[in-house]
Parts: structure tokens; C-alpha cells; sequence
């Protein structure tokens, strides 16, 4: 459903651009037949290549084919979380002048000035999958974080019979995250009091400092129930540290996302659910509001000189237990496209 819609959205987009609404550039070939200017369109990412971030640059790559041969496409960052980096990566790509850039953001404050940087040179920015909302990007699109803590509440209080301590690994200054952070706290407060928040731990997006930071909670707290890891990589981290001190079986850890590691952990019983979102759907819309907002047309924009871009776009997430992993959840989430 969600990619169907998506497909539609790009119908819609081809036929404004064919009705002579949009400011595409074109030149004549010397058989006397129009070709498109060739256009070049960059994601930026903080951990290139990531299987997330692969999906998503899938999804984007793929609404970028489905505008025409003329529409480039490339994929850069840092490969491992430095949002430092990946600042530096965007302000490369200012002077590079493509039609448009998507960027997700490691840091939401370290990005703010590269962002608003390329905005001033007159280049389309739209966030997606972790925002910069205090910069001056035009749109977002990604998932509803706060939803998404919400639910995988719901699923540690499935693990838990809705009591018990959790602990939290998180980035702080990471927006989404903190989203994350909160719908899973104020869940906990308003529809399982007695599934009590009792720590909040920075793990940095790193897989070793999720492990070093999980071993010290429970080598000082041992009642801990579960562990809900907000962020991509570090639930690795955090089920090598609980299996190290031989606490498996009693200790839930909830990840997010699907990788192959999340695979093969959940498959072998040591992260008992995680929380998806849907990273394609999430890279084709986002390829889509940029290339909208490079193509101005005659309808007025709050964005003006640029086209339009809607606000935010929101994917869906669901909660997966470990017995619910089946193969049709691998297929959509395993083995992207690599790049």
C-alpha cells in the first residue's frame, strides 16, 4: 500500500512536469527531438553503507528512474556515525551545485549551518529519516518517532506482563531519538505504571559503546527487564553484554530497524523484538519532494523560489516479536541493493 501510494504520488509529479507547468530545462537534439538536461540529485547519510541506508537510497534511487534516464542520482557520507563528516560531505556537495539533496542528520544541531548553506545557494534540502527542524530544509519525511516509542512500549509491557525496570540507549541531540525516548516513557507513565523508566543511557550510535554501557547497567542494577535500544546498531551491542553475563533469558532487549544482525539475533532468541519502519517508502518520497522542490511551477509555494513540498511525510511503524519473524519479513528487510 504504502509503495503503491508512493507510485502514485510520482504520476501525479510526471504530469505536472508534462503539462508545462514545471521549469525542467531542455535542449534540442540535432534530430530536431527534446531531451531532458541531465539532473543530479545527492542523499546524504550519516553511515553509507548501512543495509538501512541502502534501502532507503533503493527507494530513491528507484523514484529517480521512474522520472527519466536524465536523472542522476549518488549516494555520499561518512561510513561510519560522525556527524562532523557528514557536515563536511554536505558542504562539499554546495560547491558541487546538484539539483537537489536529501539529508539525514546524525547530529539534528551539527547540521543546522551546512544545511542552511545550501538553501542559501539556491539548492532544494529535505530531511529525512532523522530531522534537522531548526534548520531551514524545506520538508521531512521519515517516521513518526513518537509512535514508534510508543509501540515498542507496548511491546516490552507484552515482554515484561506490563511490569517490571527498563533502560533506554539513546543519542542525545538526536531528535528522533529523543521522540523515541519519549513516546516510550510517557507510554510506560500512562498505560503500564508499574513498567518503571529507570535509566536513560547515551550509547553514541556505536555498537561497542552500547555493549560497555549496557554491561555497566547491569553489573550495577541486575533487576533490569528489558532494554529498548532506539537506535539502528547499538541493540547489537546491548545482546552481546547481556549474553556475556549470561542473563538471556530474564534480560528482553527490544532493537530497531531489521538488519542481519537483528536477524540473526532475534533468530537465536537474544533481542526479543524490534521496530520497523519502512526505509524505501522513506527514500522514495523523499527523492520526491526534492525533485518537486527543484521544479517551481505555477502554483503559489511557502517555500517560494523553490516548488512545492509537503511539511512532513510519515511512514508507519510495527512492533515484531521474535516468534513472529517470518520470511516475508526477512525479504523486505534483508540483502539491499548495494551501493
Amino acid at each position: 500500500m504504502k509503495r503503491t501510494s508512493a507510485l502514485l504520488l510520482t504520476g501525479l509529479l510526471l504530469l505536472s512536469c508534462l503539462t508545462g507547468c514545471g521549469s525542467s530545462p531542455a535542449s534540442t537534439a540535432d534530430g530536431g527531438g527534446t531531451v531532458m538536461k541531465d539532473e543530479l540529485y545527492s542523499m546524504v547519510v550519516f553511515s553509507k553503507g548501512s543495509e538501512y541506508f541502502n534501502w532507503t537510497y533503493a527507494g530513491f534511487t528507484a523514484a529517480a528512474a521512474a522520472m527519466g534516464p536524465h536523472i542522476k542520482t549518488e549516494l555520499v557520507g561518512p561510513a561510519e556515525v560522525d556527524a562532523a563528516a557528514e557536515s563536511k560531505a554536505l558542504e562539499q556537495l554546495v560547491a558541487k551545485k546538484p539539483n537537489g539533496i536529501v539529508v539525514t542528520s546524525a547530529d539534528s544541531a551539527t547540521l543546522v549551518p551546512s544545511i542552511n548553506r545550501a538553501v542559501d545557494a539556491g539548492i532544494p534540502v529535505v530531511g529525512f529519516d532523522v530531522d534537522s527542524p531548526e534548520s531551514r530544509r524545506l520538508g521531512f519525511v521519515g517516521t513518526d518517532n513518537y509512535s514508534f516509542g510508543c509501540v515498542a512500549a507496548d511491546i516490552a509491557a507484552t515482554l515484561t506482563g506490563g511490569s517490571g525496570q527498563a533502560a533506554i540507549l539513546y543519542v542525545p541531540g538526536n531528535v528522533d531519538l529523543e521522540k523515541r525516548l519519549n513516546g516510550f516513557k510517557d507510554t510506560c507513565a500512562e498505560k503500564y505504571p508499574d513498567l518503571k523508566v529507570v535509566s536513560e543511557l547515551n550509547h553514541e550510535g556505536e555498537v561497542v559503546k552500547a555493549e560497555t554501557v549496557t554491561l555497566s547497567l547491569l553489573q550495577s542494577n541486575p533487576e533490569i527487564d528489558v532494554v529498548f535500544v532506539a537506535e539502528g546498531l547499538g541493540a547489537t551491542g546491548a545482546a552481546s553484554a547481556v549474553r556475556s553475563l549470561n542473563m538471556s533469558d530474564r534480560v528482553k532487549v527490544i532493537a530497531s530497524d531489521f538488519n542481519t544482525s537483528t536477524n540473526d539475533l532475534m533468530s537465536s532468541g537474544e533481542v526479543a523484538a524490534t521496530i520497523v519502519d519502512d526505509p524505501y517508502f522513506i527514500g522514495w518520497n523523499a527523492f520526491l519532494q526534492v525533485w518537486s522542490a527543484a521544479h517551481p511551477t505555477d502554483r503559489p509555494s511557502d517555500n517560494a523560489p523553490f516548488g512545492y513540498v509537503a511539511g512532513g511525510i510519515y511512514c508507519t511503524v510495527e512492533g515484531i516479536l521474535s516468534e513472529n519473524l517470518t520470511d516475508s519479513v526477512r525479504d523486505k528487510y534483508l540483502n539491499p541493493p548495494s551501493f
